[in-house]
């Protein structure tokens, strides 16, 4: 069979000519992709219906960034690649892309825009959003309130109610999309709801002020296949006051809010039923939940509470997949990171940013940021061993900026390229 193949230098005929050097380990990388792509190739001379099964084996463990050159290659390949059931099995199947990289949102007294920060993430192929929301047009200035599979909800930031604006935005292309006002007095929480495995449309959910009383909030929801809101459901009481209905976690499709007493809630915007799910509980002596993070990670719902000064210990938590309740995933010491990286041993203060959920076949590599005064520390859970964690942006540590898990947003740029 003649192969025609490109080796990262030039393009050569007939049996397949490497150009390596002997000692190097991008010669090693060369050689073990080329060696993939072949056996591939050999699949795709008769694609028939029946190779299907095998040709997406065979991609769905090729990294990233040679999954995407292979939808060049044919039709066949390219299909395969762009099918909905494909990308929802490479993303499960690659926890590592779930999450690309994430947020940071600080507010500056005398700046219009929220000052942003971006982090990127193992697994991303040499590209990030620009950190700034500059290209949309508003004289209020402009903050993110939630963030979902690569999709930023945005608002106007120095304004009343009445005034402002939201906005769905896609940084990696500076494009936006200016929403109706959901016509109500007080917004308590606006979330996106958006995965393009299973659907092409998000959704926004709202939860807002009711007519009936002070007491009842109203769930609406903003579809683009309407170009409205529309109530859902039935005006409803919360008795929790402290509801942390801005920072609406999406797992499996599903939006979660959690609070400070004993009250959480999940609701599926696809069939639009709000119900309620159990949470660990507090302390006898305390009154209030201290919620230290909240977030979701490769399907997991993670929570994390901490009475006392996180360097001292505390347990990171995830829900049972039937929502019976929680159990402890692992139980941290931050002794042995402070041993590791001074910053950490002399923080007086330090707050956890984002827990990302990742296993390489049967190793779990799942690892957990933290932020101590004037650094950012990233460390396996596993073993507690520090890992490379870089910003594309400067850190002006003069500003005295303190960032906490509920500013920070989750971003993915995988369903972009597939």
């Amino acid at each position: 069979m003649k192969v025609m193949m490109y080796d990262g230098t030039r393009r050569v005929g007939g049996s397949v000519k490497r150009r390596i050097e002997s000692s190097s380990a991008v010669g090693s990388l060369v050689r073990r992709r080329n060696r993939i792509l072949i056996s591939a190739m050999s699949y795709s001379k008769t694609p028939k219906l029946n190779n299907n099964d095998v040709m997406s084996d065979i991609l769905l463990r090729l990294p990233l960034k040679d999954l995407v050159g292979c939808k060049c290659v044919c039709k066949w390949w390219n299909s395969l690649i762009s099918d909905p059931v494909f990308k929802l099995n490479y993303t499960q199947r690659n926890s590592q892309y779930n999450v690309s990289g994430f947020f940071l949102q600080k507010f500056l007294f005398l700046e219009l825009h929220s000052k942003l920060l971006f982090f990127p993430c193992g697994g991303q192929i040499n590209a990030a959003p620009q950190p700034s929301l500059s290209f949309i047009e508003d004289d209020k200035g402009v903050r993110i309130q939630h963030a979902c599979s690569g999709l930023l909800l945005c608002s106007s930031f120095r304004c009343g109610e009445e005034d402002r604006k939201y906005y769905v935005c896609k940084p990696t292309t500076k494009q936006y999309f200016s929403l109706p006002n959901p016509e109500c007095r007080t917004v308590f929480g606006i979330n996106i709801t958006y995965d393009p495995n299973r659907s092409p449309q998000y959704k926004i959910v709202c939860i807002c002020d009711s007519y009936i009383s002070k007491n009842h909030c109203q769930i609406k929801i903003y579809s683009p296949a309407t170009g409205s809101w529309k109530p859902s459901g039935k005006p409803f009481i919360v008795s929790d006051k402290d509801m942390l209905f801005n920072r609406g976690v999406v797992c499996n499709g599903v939006l979660h809010w959690v609070g400070k007493g004993n009250l959480a809630l999940r609701f599926n915007p696809e069939i639009e039923v709000l119900v309620t799910m159990p949470m660990p509980p507090i302390q006898e002596e305390l009154t209030e939940r201290k919620v230290r993070y909240f977030g979701e990670s490769g399907g997991h719902l993670l929570l994390i509470e901490a009475y006392g000064p996180l360097t001292a210990g505390f347990d990171i938590m995830e829900m049972k997949a039937d929502y019976s309740g929680w159990f402890i995933k692992y139980h941290l010491n931050l002794g042995r990171v402070a041993m590791q990286c001074p910053a950490v041993e002399r923080a007086n203060r330090l707050s956890i940013l984002h827990v990302v959920y990742h296993r390489v076949e049967d190793e779990d590599e799942s690892f957990m940021v933290i932020h101590v005064p004037g650094e950012f520390v990233s460390f396996k859970l596993r073993n507690c061993s520090l890992m490379n964690l870089r910003t594309n942006n400067h850190v002006d540590l003069g500003l005295g900026l303190w960032y906490s898990w509920d500013g920070v947003y989750p971003y993915s740029t995988v369903n972009f390229y597939l």
